[in-house]
């Protein structure tokens, strides 16, 4: 079973315009109880882009480079495709990670 903060390696294709396409890392930052009720998981694309964004979190201390992008969430059924474990992200970045991406579901603020 895929965990929380697990980098791995599946291909996702088909996808459609701005969507990460490809074989390609993606983390794992979906709660266990996900996993274990829902079987599906929540990841982030992980990517090499130069693009600097608030939501991109570059990776540290991990084998596999790039940003972490938290605005392109996908819900997986791992189990369905293969996949390759690549390594897990120490529990500073997962916390990083996990504290970063909840701005996406935040209520924006009234423009009255």
């Amino acid at each position: 079973m895929v965990r929380q903060g697990d980098i791995i390696k599946i291909n996702l294709n088909p996808k459609q315009g701005h969507e990460q396409q490809g074989y390609r890392p993606y983390i794992c930052l979906s709660h266990r109880l996900v996993s274990e009720h829902a079987n599906i998981a929540i990841f982030a694309p992980i990517s090499n882009t130069p693009r600097s964004y608030p939501l991109y979190v570059p990776l540290i201390d991990t084998e596999t480079t790039g940003k972490v992008l938290l605005d392109q969430l996908v819900t997986i059924d791992y189990n369905a495709r293969k996949y390759n474990y690549v390594e897990t992200v120490s529990d500073h970045l997962l916390n990083k990670l996990l504290k970063s991406v909840k701005v996406i579901f935040q209520k924006n603020a009234s423009s009255k």
